[in-house]
């Protein structure tokens, strides 16, 4: 017959081993969904990008300076992630994937 400690230890290290399983589950589970979203928020930034560049005749002579002043002005709200090259590489992203309909659906949700 098992003794009180024994029942406890055994308890104990169940109950332990479970948190363990939970919280490293929800850790995996939110990095998944947090990768998705960015992804998704990503491919619409380069998404609107690319329409306003093609928005007509005058925007097109604008959109040289686009992604330049989008880049200074987002940098200085956000501080970093914005730089001129990442949001080139978004707009590429986006025209490379521009007609999966992920990004859609994971902005949707």
């Amino acid at each position: 017959m098992e003794s009180l400690s024994e029942r406890t230890s055994t308890g104990y290290q169940q109950i332990h081993d479970g948190i363990i399983h939970l919280v490293d589950s929800a850790r995996t589970e939110t990095v998944r969904s947090v990768n998705a979203l960015m992804t998704a928020t990503y491919w619409e930034i380069g998404r609107r990008i690319v329409e306003f560049e093609q928005g007509g005749e005058a925007r097109a002579a604008y959109g040289a300076q686009l992604i330049k002043r989008l880049s200074k002005d987002l940098s200085l709200r956000y501080k970093r992630g914005f730089s001129a090259k990442n949001l080139r590489q978004m707009r590429l992203f986006y025209l490379f994937f521009q007609h999966v309909e992920f990004a859609r659906q994971c902005l949707a949700n």
